[in-house]
């Protein structure tokens, strides 16, 4: 009998998470993931935590909808101000995003941290930064940058960077917004530094997950009440990327765009 594959679901305030979707995706081929970008209310690193919590609860009551067997926040801010509120409305795993602090601070000593005002504010970068006592690490809340790289990316907008970048000298760069990553060469360049984002991690964590769900290894934190959990689709799923919601079109073509078309889209 043919395993079974994963049915995951990935939300993110607009476009950003569609670079957490292409790691994802690398490293679980085989499943099926379901995308929704709330990018008419994009960016969400200025809203309340109030506004920010109820977006993403209709987010994850969308992809439930398509009976998903985990989902993934990808999108830095939604993670710092309600993943663990999510972890206990939603009866599947939820993985978050993290800032790439550590990998960052396991080579270098003067970073940079670039992120959305609600993401620098928050008590979760905070106690992420104060695991590496041994470095200097500073954090720029960026108001702006996000939502011009949502609207260049889906409406054609143009922006200068530069105007939205701090004047530094780090040694490293880490990207606490998944908007940031469309362009961390440019980011880099600017900065003359290696930058590091969460994707790659994020999908790390996300394999382990599901692997644990197929019985096939063990994970802490996110998912201890559902260890147990079966998968729910008891078909052969169409493998690759479903884009929903009114932009579904939208991201799908940003997605084309930048990652390439392949056959992935249906």
């Amino acid at each position: 009998m043919e395993e079974k594959s994963a049915r995951i679901g990935l939300f993110d305030s607009g476009v950003g998470g569609l670079t957490v979707l292409h790691a994802c995706r690398r490293a679980l081929p085989q499943a099926t993931f379901f995308y929704y970008g709330d990018n008419a209310r994009a960016p969400y690193g200025t809203r309340t935590e109030e506004e920010v919590t109820a977006f993403v609860a209709e987010g994850l009551e969308v992809l439930a909808r398509h009976g998903i067997d985990a989902a993934v926040l990808a999108c830095n801010t939604a993670t710092a101000v309600c993943a663990e509120a999510m972890r206990k409305k939603f009866g599947f795993p939820i993985v978050g995003m993290e800032p790439a602090v550590k990998p960052a601070a396991e080579k270098f000593r003067d970073i940079l941290v670039l992120a959305t005002p609600r993401t620098a504010a928050s008590v979760r970068l905070g106690e992420l930064i104060g695991r590496f006592p041994r470095c200097n690490i500073s954090v720029c809340a960026l108001p702006g940058l996000a939502g011009a790289i949502e609207k260049f990316l889906t409406q054609g907008e143009g922006f200068s960077l530069a105007e939205h970048l701090p004047p530094a000298k780090p040694e490293a760069v880490v990207l606490g917004c998944t908007h940031y990553a469309f362009f961390r060469h440019e980011i880099g360049a600017y900065y003359g530094a290696p930058v590091y984002d969460g994707g790659e991690g994020t999908a790390r964590w996300l394999k382990s997950v599901i692997g644990a769900l197929r019985g096939e290894a063990e994970w802490s934190e996110t998912t201890k009440t559902n260890k147990s959990l079966p998968f729910k689709w008891s078909g052969e799923p169409a493998k690759g990327a479903v884009f929903l919601g009114k932009w579904a079109q939208i991201n799908e073509k940003v997605y084309k765009q930048t990652f390439g078309t392949g056959d992935f889209s249906l």
